[in-house]
C-alpha cells in the first residue's frame, strides 16, 4: 500500500499509510507564541495524517501518526513507497457532526491538563515556577 517512509536526522520516525486513505498528508510546522497568549511556546515539528474514504456506513475517519520534534538543522527525508504493512496510526477517529470524538490518545489529553495545571499554577500560586 501506498505509504511515507519518514527519516528525521537520518534516524527512522515512521512509515505512514493506511489501505483506506482518501488523503495522507505530510506536514512540516513551525510556530511560536504572541506576547501575552497562552498558547504553547514556540515549536518545530513534522507530523503526519489523513482522512479515510467513506466507508460500509458512510463515515469517515481522521488518523493521524506520532509527531516527530525538528530543531534548527534537522533534516527531514519523506519517501514515497509502497509496502504490504506500514506502521499503524496512534490515533483513528471519526470524522462526522453525529459522534464526536476526541483526536487525542488519553496520554495526550493528561499531557495537555498537565501543560495547563503547571499554568495556572504559575499564574495564581506564589513562587508556582
Amino acid at each position: 500500500m501506498l505509504a511515507y517512509e519518514i527519516d528525521v536526522d537520518g534516524e527512522r520516525h515512521v512509515t505512514a499509510g493506511v489501505e483506506d486513505w482518501s488523503i495522507l498528508g505530510l506536514h512540516v510546522t513551525a510556530s511560536r507564541a504572541e506576547k501575552n497568549s497562552t498558547a504553547r511556546d514556540g515549536y518545530i515539528k513534522c507530523s503526519v495524517g489523513g482522512l479515510t474514504i467513506p466507508d460500509a456506513s458512510e463515515e469517515r475517519h481522521h488518523f493521524r501518526w506520532t509527531e516527530a520534534p525538528l530543531s534548527i538543522g534537522s533534516v527531514v527525508t519523506i519517501r514515497v513507497v509502497d509496502v504490504p504493512q506500514p506502521d499503524a496510526p496512534k490515533k483513528r477517529y471519526r470524522s462526522d457532526g453525529k459522534v464526536q470524538e476526541s483526536p487525542f490518545t488519553a496520554e495526550e489529553e493528561e499531557e495537555m491538563r498537565y501543560r495547563d495545571y503547571l499554568s495556572l499554577k504559575k499564574e495564581f500560586e506564589p513562587g508556582g515556577e
